[in-house]
């Protein structure tokens, strides 16, 4: 009897933890909301210290944003699950700027879109309904720009985020979470006519680009 009792209980702690891993595992789609925060340290300089001279200063914005998230969950122990998915943010930022120089400088129009990661995030049970989390990504934006010699590459960079991920149903779950992410410093030129004929060159630096954001996801497991 005692050796019937200590079987059912180990079967039953066993099944208790695949239902656990089960629980996070397989696909899953979700639809993201974040406060975003966006900063760099912007720079100026010109060939022509005359004119233009040199600037520098911290360039910021916090707007709201909005993410597709699409993923896989893989057990891969005890209340242990590793997913492997990608968010996609259909977002277009616009930037406008012109030089001091009225007379000689261009106006310029900087365009960031199709903002994607691809992610690793490993997930270790609480308890059955819900998770927490750590993840690991690579981040890339397609970039644009007008009348510039050079023109910046695409934006690109690495991140983390931390969490909580908690089961509404057996389908339906939450996910909040605080991500951070650096980017490459970007670099673009332009050149102009000075009144004496020279070439003015003004370079324009992007010093290590970062985004931080508060997120929740509203998802689906399928």
């Amino acid at each position: 009897m005692n050796k019937i009792c200590k079987l059912s209980a180990i079967a039953l702690l066993a099944s208790s933890t695949n239902l656990m891993a089960q629980t996070f595992s397989g696909p899953y789609v979700g639809v993201s909301g974040s406060i975003a925060g966006f900063g760099t340290d912007a720079t100026k300089t010109s060939s022509d210290s005359t004119t233009n001279g040199t600037g520098n200063g911290p360039v910021g914005k916090i707007t709201p944003l909005a993410a597709l998230d699409l993923g896989y969950g893989i057990p891969v122990g005890s209340g242990t699950t590793i997913a492997v998915g990608a968010t996609y943010t259909p977002m277009k930022a616009e930037l406008d700027g012109k030089g001091t120089d009225t007379t000689r400088g261009q106006t310029h129009k900087f365009e960031i879109k199709d903002h994607y990661t691809i992610y690793v995030q490993p997930t270790f049970e609480i308890n059955k309904d819900s998770a927490f989390f750590v993840k690991a990504f690579y981040a890339h934006a397609d970039t644009s720009a007008t009348n510039l010699t050079t023109a910046p590459g695409d934006l690109e960079g690495y991140g983390a985020s931390t969490g909580l991920k908690v089961m509404l149903t057996k389908n339906a779950f939450v996910q909040v979470e605080a991500a951070y992410t650096k980017y490459d410093t970007l670099t673009a030129t332009d050149r102009s006519i000075g009144g004496e004929g020279g070439v003015i060159t003004r370079t324009y630096k992007a010093q290590d680009p970062e985004l931080a954001e508060g997120r929740i996801t509203v998802g689906y497991k399928f």
